[in-house]
């Protein structure tokens, strides 16, 4: 992300220094298994939206993934949870099949599975997910995206889900 630190929520904690290690540490679970891994970025630098489409689809990728960690405002700290989105049908099982991995290894609250239009999900010629795995403002997420092991835990079940998707 570069300068920019994507949402900032509850005692500063920005988006950046979660979702980096975590898409990281899924990238190196998903390679041991035997996945062919390429990331729109690995380090900590902006990277714009059509840049990363375009990497995705001049790889002719399989999937793609993108994670991030949600906010709202700070005056709403009761909101918490992780969503999953998709825009395609073919992304819907995608989305599906990680957000429910997510949801059984982590016990988060669950804010489902939805279709959008964000510019990633629309412009990949492949399925496509975009993960939220958390709130920077909500209350009892915050703790859980500060705890390592519990970063370590979501990037199993995400990994998990990707594998199980690829399995299909």
């Amino acid at each position: 992300m570069g300068p920019r630190s994507g949402a900032v929520g509850i005692g500063g904690l920005q988006e950046k220094t979660i979702v980096l290690p975590v898409s990281l540490r899924v990238a190196e679970l998903l390679r041991d298994a035997g996945v062919q891994v390429i990331m729109t970025r690995s380090d900590d630098r902006t990277l714009e939206l059509e840049p990363r489409v375009d990497i995705a689809n001049r790889a002719n990728a399989t999937i793609f993934i993108s994670i991030h960690a949600n906010a709202i405002s700070l005056s709403r700290p009761e909101v918490n949870g992780v969503e999953t989105y998709y825009y395609t049908d073919a992304g819907r099982t995608l989305a599906q099949v990680i957000h429910a991995a997510m949801l059984a290894a982590s016990g988060m609250n669950d804010r489902g599975v939805r279709q959008a239009r964000f510019y990633v999900l629309r412009h990949t010629d492949m399925p496509a997910s975009l993960l939220e795995i958390g709130f920077v403002t909500g209350r009892d997420d915050v703790p859980l995206l500060r705890d390592p092991a519990w970063r370590e835990n979501m990037a199993q079940a995400i990994a998990r889900g990707i594998l199980q998707y690829l399995q299909r």
